[in-house]
């Protein structure tokens, strides 16, 4: 693992294919390069994991919570969400909706 200082670094180093002739692959880490944060909103209930990727910038996975009601299983107005970089960001918005920092949960 290599530590990088700044996206050019990433770039010069992610363009070497061999090292002292020894084959190598460069990519980056995917716990330490994400984040996951904990939203609620009513108005997210209705939207699938797939919209909420694709409409929430910077969200890479999406997992709504699921309770147990009987045989049924019904989704509640918590999402978990996966973004892009290291730190999550103080507000999400997608369209008229903003989940404000203050109701936005950071999981560690």
């Amino acid at each position: 693992m290599v530590e990088l200082k700044s996206n050019d670094q990433a770039k010069n180093l992610g363009a070497i294919a061999t090292f002292l002739d020894i084959p190598v692959t460069v990519s980056p880490h995917k716990s330490l390069n994400s984040s996951k944060g904990v939203i609620r909103s009513r108005d997210l209930r209705c939207c699938s994991e797939e919209e909420m990727v694709e409409e929430l910038s910077g969200v890479t996975h999406a997992r709504p919570i699921k309770v147990r009601r009987g045989e049924d299983k019904i989704q509640t107005d918590t999402v978990v969400l996966t973004f892009d970089s290291p730190k999550p960001p103080s507000r999400i918005c997608a369209g008229y909706l903003t989940v404000t920092k203050t109701r936005l949960r950071v999981c560690y």
